[in-house]
């Protein structure tokens, strides 16, 4: 490591006496030097102001740095707990797997993200309707080895894929099907609930609703979430059947509209799959809203026979954790309800939160809220008393604390009753805008301390004859720990007989970022421009759009597709973006969907003054006619030139040695001389002729083709005549 620069290494005097030597060079007719000329009071003055500066400037510490990364928006990166996909199996009929189920590797714990039913193992079968007919998938589709097109090899609407069991489909419960897509994976991953994708084909999933033996209809299906966004990345869809729709044996992906750029090519399908990461809950809450039923009339059922509402709690926790109660008072107060009103039920992986008919329950949103503990930490959940003095801390004892999961109340007696009521109280980074009413602490992770303000810049827990701080959420985990490979998760706490396996390695899990790593993170993050100002702005910005597929992106300013002679005119304030999507179809073009996801990305970057257009790149087939005089031991390999003329003429790239045709490049009748040329066996060429096929394209007086600049050339079929040579 680089020693540290003394920055404050002079003196206040060594300051004074370098001003006074600089005297005569600068000023010869300043003579007086002594201490009572205003001149020299002056530089004294500079001279202490200078050492204070060079004084704090040798001493920055973390708080100061930490003050400069929030200037730029920035702060250092907590711990980041690592995720995998994760699937059951070996059911032996539908089984419930709530959301914060509890996996394990080891001693590293692992929770489930969201409920998954694990369907009881079955025999699938798979069918293709494309416009070839129906194909039924005879490979193993589980295992990955003979991936299929979904939709067939064309990919065109109105075809679809049929999925037949032997067993019904659950209703009401959640289900998961994971796709995973052979060779087609975007550069950068669609995250979830992600807005600015426009998928450009629109896939329909339905059911077989059975009316009678053979005779039924089929039902669009409300999807919960589809993560693959129609097909255009690995990912599950989410879903649930509803009450009504019976014995379900069949459901069908049906491609509506649209175009694929490249047709799904699935590899492997896997039900029961669902995404876990890698923390553990030690208490938790969940919040209900409760409003009151309209009036009623006089011959409606009585409301003291009315069922009470019951609450359904989504975590695994509180199918085996202690389980509180609260009531939100009109002033955002909490007060805790005594056990005796309200029951906890918990039935085959479901648990809901019932009240007696005596309790009357708070209207409003979020109003009621059920809290979770395991029972080991329900001690520790009381973290002790509060002072009513400035800067109080308290320990949290756990290294491995999730900050951001962290959720604190304070309580203290009510005015007007000896009632507790509890307040939660809110993170912050620091205290800079807080008030005296702000309830407000800070989490040092590091230290595993909750520190609180003083009084003035955030709110003091007041002083209490009882433990009036108390935790109502907590996760530990995360770390790079976490990153485990691919089926090393096979233990879980469940009471099932089910096997559990991690699809994936884990990724994302990271140690919290120290202030030196954020500094530098920072500095490499402030060189990359962030808006799109010159072409290779916008081009950079397109690549990184997630969920395109782009081969090649060409920023053009001054061009808009009106222009006719780009090089003539020019269009200010206009930015044309050509894109060539990755397809297996010759001469692909940007679909409807990729134009608007690229439109919607590139809107916020670019300037105001600034008109950007999306436009597809214009194919030019070139067709080379020419006359070749070859040497007679080459005979027979003709071919050659036809084969270089095509390798020259193409706008991908060969196999990646080379990037492909420059947008807008004329094409020169030079050029094909030193292409044929370079063949083995080719004397010389007697004459060559150009032919062009395309929109706007211009032949100039010597031969050359001169195309548009979104122009890409791509080869005809060539008219070579060959001459033997006589010599």
């Amino acid at each position: 490591m680089l020693p540290l620069p003394n920055l404050d290494d002079r003196t206040f005097e060594q300051l004074v006496r370098e001003m006074r030597d600089l005297i005569p060079g600068i000023m010869p007719e300043w003579t007086d030097e002594n201490a009572h000329d205003p001149g020299i009071t002056l530089l004294e003055m500079l001279a202490w102001h200078i050492e204070m500066q060079q004084y704090h400037l040798d001493r920055v510490t973390d708080g100061h740095e930490r003050k400069f990364l929030k200037l730029l928006g920035e702060a250092p990166l907590e711990r980041q707990a690592a995720s995998t996909s994760i699937s059951f199996s070996g059911a032996p009929h539908p089984i419930l797997i709530p959301l914060g189920t509890l996996l394990r590797v080891g001693e590293l714990p692992f929770e489930t993200v969201r409920p998954v039913t694990v369907l009881a193992d079955s025999n699938w079968r798979v069918f293709v309707h494309s416009e070839d007919g129906v194909r039924e998938i005879a490979d193993d589709f589980e295992s990955g080895s003979a991936p299929f097109f979904s939709f067939g090899s064309k990919g065109e609407a109105g075809t679809s894929m049929e999925l037949v069991c032997d067993r019904p489909l659950p209703v009401q419960m959640p289900l998961s099907l994971w796709f995973e897509l052979a060779n087609r994976q975007p550069d950068y991953r669609i995250p979830a609930r992600y807005g600015g994708f426009i998928p450009s084909a629109r896939v329909d999933w339905l059911y077989w609703r059975e009316i009678e033996a053979g005779e039924g209809s089929w039902e669009l299906i409300d999807m919960e979430r589809d993560e693959s966004y129609g097909l255009h990345q690995s990912g599950p869809i989410l879903f649930q059947l509803p009450e009504d729709a019976g014995q379900v044996y069949r459901l069908m992906a049906r491609f509506s509209e649209g175009i694929y750029d490249d047709p799904p090519r699935i590899s492997r399908l896997i039900w029961n799959e669902v995404f876990a990461a890698q923390v553990e809950t030690h208490c938790i809450e969940e919040r209900f809203d409760h409003t009151a039923k309209a009036v009623r009339s006089d011959d409606e059922q009585d409301p003291a026979e009315e069922e009470p509402p019951a609450f359904t709690l989504r975590h695994a926790l509180f199918l085996h954790g202690l389980v509180y109660v609260q009531f939100k008072l009109e002033d955002g107060g909490w007060i805790d309800i005594e056990p005796d009103r309200y029951t906890v039920h918990r039935v085959e992986g479901k648990a809901w939160l019932s009240f007696n008919g005596e309790t009357q329950l708070p209207e409003g949103e979020r109003c009621i809220r059920a809290i979770a503990v395991i029972p080991s930490f329900d001690e520790r959940t009381k973290l002790g008393r509060g002072t009513g003095i400035s800067a109080q801390t308290v320990a949290v004892n756990n290294k491995l604390m999730l900050a951001d999961q962290l959720r604190l109340q304070v309580g203290w007696y009510a005015d007007d009753s000896s009632q507790i009521v509890w307040y939660d109280w809110e993170r912050v980074a620091d205290f800079d805008q807080s008030s005296p009413d702000s309830y407000h602490y800070m989490v040092d992770g590091e230290n595993g301390v909750i520190r609180f303000s003083d009084g003035l810049h955030g709110a003091v827990p007041p002083a209490m004859p009882f433990p009036n701080i108390r935790i109502i959420g907590f996760r530990s985990g995360g770390g790079a720990a976490g990153n485990v490979m691919a089926d090393k998760i096979r233990e879980t706490d469940l009471t099932y007989p089910l096997q559990v396996t991690n699809l994936y390695p884990a990724y994302g899990g990271a140690e919290a970022e120290t202030v030196k790593e954020a500094m530098n993170r920072v500095k490499r993050m402030v060189l990359e421009p962030k808006c799109g100002v010159t072409a290779d702005d916008i081009e950079r910005l397109v690549k990184e759009i997630p969920g395109l597929r782009v081969v090649r992106v060409k920023a053009l300013p001054g061009y808009k597709p009106a222009l006719r002679s780009h090089a003539e005119e020019r269009s200010l304030g206009s930015i044309s973006v050509v894109v060539v999507p990755y397809s297996n179809r010759p001469c692909p073009l940007p679909s409807d969907g990729m134009i608007q996801t690229i439109r919607v990305h590139l809107e916020p970057y670019r300037l105001l003054t600034t008109t950007l257009y999306v436009i597809p790149p214009e194919y030019v087939k070139i067709t080379v006619r020419a006359v070749i005089v070859i040497d007679p031991r080459y005979e027979g390999r003709e071919t050659d030139v036809v084969q270089a003329l095509k390798q020259w003429l193409q706008p991908y790239g060969d196999d990646g040695s080379s990037e492909g045709w420059d947008f807008g490049r004329t094409v020169h009748k030079s050029d094909v001389y030193d292409i044929v040329h370079r063949v083995p066996g080719v004397l010389y060429i007697q004459d060559v002729w150009l032919m062009a096929e395309g929109n706007n394209v211009l032949r100039e007086e010597g031969g050359d083709i001169r195309i548009p600049p979104n122009g890409l050339a791509v080869s005809g079929e060539h008219e070579i005549e060959f001459i033997t040579s006589n010599r």
